[in-house]
């Protein structure tokens, strides 16, 4: 498996990618992702990929109006872009969330103020179906391409 995340049209070079990351201090987190089935009991049917980005250390008292709240939006977004563009399409949904005008905090980051942006991975061609061996390795593709580009698991350590 290539380790490169597919930047094309999104950075200029993998210097500017790990360049954003940093200045962002990218990180990430999964969590499972579950429907309700005909009988109403959850199935899991693939992962939640999370990604984080923070604002630069000049910035205090963050708040989604915050002039950079845009900036470090789309840096994490065309980071979000580019894992989408590098992994498997039927298992990595193209569709981002991202809670725009809102920032998360978590005591694992430190109660940092975080853009974050929500990429589900499942089956699309078999929607509903129960998380399998091909959706879990998709998340690791996924979790081995943020890695290979410095994005952090879980926190960002200084």
């Amino acid at each position: 498996m290539d380790t490169t995340l597919n930047i094309k049209g999104l950075f200029r070079d993998a210097e500017e990618l790990y360049g954003v990351i940093t200045l962002r201090r990218i990180c990430y987190d999964t969590e499972p992702y579950y429907i309700a089935d005909r009988k109403g009991s959850l199935v899991q049917i693939g992962y939640q990929l999370n990604l984080f980005a923070t604002f630069t250390p000049a910035v205090h008292g963050a708040t989604p109006d915050s002039p950079e709240y845009g900036a470090a939006a789309h840096d994490v977004r065309r980071v979000a872009e580019a894992l989408s563009n590098t992994c498997t399409p039927i298992h990595m949904c193209e569709s981002m969330i991202v809670e725009e005008g809102a920032l998360t905090y978590s005591a694992e980051r430190g109660m940092r103020p975080d853009v974050t942006v929500h990429i589900p991975i499942f089956d699309q061609g078999k929607f509903g179906h129960p998380v399998d061996e091909n959706i879990t390795n998709t998340l690791r593709e996924a979790e081995a391409l943020l890695q290979a580009a410095g994005v952090k698991k879980k926190r960002w350590q200084d």
